[in-house]
């Protein structure tokens, strides 16, 4: 009895167990099928878009830009010789003056009293002298008395001589042709040769002192007839246009500055006209290279490493274009002759790799104003 009910109980453990793994073979089945698709097909929003542009033929120039200052060449601070009280200052700042104009008088009378005191002395040693001279042939005065007469005679000449040309000194006049840069002094004021009365520059003879890295020491030095230099004072933005002048280097220091590593360019202005004053910020651009007739394309297209993208039209996919040190002048890079007719990925070009299928983005916009669009009806209901 006890034999037939273990054989029961058996067959219903193997019935359910054939049924649990007939029902799991099932579901098995099952999920298979209800999860098999087909291939997804990738949303054009998933596609990133960009924008293309391609190259536009003109000239390239490579160039350096180094900031500077304009200075006069030469500029001469007026002082006097004589200390004193001003009475006449008749120097403005900007006015242009020929050599010898006054520029400033200092109270001449103490040094008139000086040269009329001066004078008397040299009249009445003069008068000595004179005297003693016609003794001493007449050999009625020693050679000892002639000796300090003449000498005495000597001295108030000197301090006669001296005097004068103290008094002359009290009208302090321009050394050279110049334009007043700076006349700071005033009637009333203490004239003396700590302070200039007037500063005097060339205007039309203008440098810029450029303080040139180490690195560009041999293009100076080797290339110098062939750099070309443009000096740019930038203006005020929408209300001049920027002022321009070439310019010729005058001197290359020929030492470097262990200090700063830099070693002086002097370049003077061609034509500074008007608008270059001494003190004046300037940009300055060395120009070594010309290339003409070349596939240029705006240096945003071009990637940290320097590498760019271009578009194929046909396969809609981009192709990586290795970065490499394509000649530019901080705003166009020069595009490798194989390239002159591709379209060159402009934005976008952070977000794809090589060989990624691509929409332009003028496209997508429109699809995404297509959308909206649709959007729109389906909640008026139209």
């Amino acid at each position: 009895m006890k034999k037939n009910s273990l054989n029961v109980l058996r067959k219903n453990k193997l019935a359910r167990y054939s049924l649990f793994v007939a029902l799991a073979a099932i579901f098995v089945l099952l999920t298979i099928l209800v999860t098999r698709k087909k291939p997804v097909e990738e949303k054009p929003d998933a596609i990133p878009a960009v924008v293309i542009q391609k190259p536009i033929n003109g000239t390239l120039i490579e160039s350096i830009t180094i900031s500077g200052y304009v200075e006069a060449e030469a500029m001469i601070p007026v002082v006097p010789f004589v200390s004193g009280t001003i009475i006449e200052y008749p120097a403005r700042a900007g006015d242009f003056v020929e050599k010898d104009t006054l520029l400033a008088k200092i109270d001449d009378e103490p040094f008139r009293q000086q040269m009329l005191q001066a004078q008397a002395a040299y009249f009445a040693a003069k008068s000595t002298f004179d005297r003693l001279e016609k003794l001493f042939k007449a050999g009625s005065a020693t050679q000892q008395n002639y000796d300090s007469a003449k000498a005495q005679a000597d001295a108030s000449k000197a301090q006669y001589d001296l005097a004068k040309l103290q008094l002359d000194y009290t009208e302090v006049r321009a050394p050279v042709d110049g334009t007043i840069l700076i006349a700071d002094q005033a009637v009333g004021g203490i004239g003396n040769q700590s302070q200039p009365v007037a500063v005097l520059a060339d205007l039309a003879n203008q440098v810029v002192r450029l303080k040139v890295p180490e690195k560009y020491f041999d293009l100076f030095t080797l290339e110098r007839d062939s750099l070309q230099v443009t000096i740019t004072r930038p203006a005020e933005k929408n209300m001049f246009e920027d002022a321009v002048t070439s310019a010729t280097i005058e001197n290359i220091a020929p030492y470097i500055s262990p200090q700063s590593k830099n070693f002086i360019v002097v370049c003077h202005l061609d034509d500074p006209g008007d608008r270059f004053r001494p003190g004046m910020f300037v940009k300055v651009q060395v120009a070594y290279k010309t290339y003409n007739d070349v596939p240029l394309i705006n240096l945003k297209a071009r990637k940290m490493d320097g590498s760019f993208y271009i578009y194929d039209e046909k396969t809609k996919t981009v192709k990586y274009i290795e970065g490499a040190s394509f000649p530019n002048d901080g705003n166009n890079f020069i595009v490798p002759e194989e390239y002159r007719n591709s379209y060159i990925v402009m934005d976008g070009q952070n977000f794809v790799f090589d060989g990624q299928k691509v929409r332009l983005f003028d496209e997508a916009l429109k699809e995404t104003q297509s959308d909206a669009d649709t959007n729109n009806s389906f909640v008026s209901g139209e």
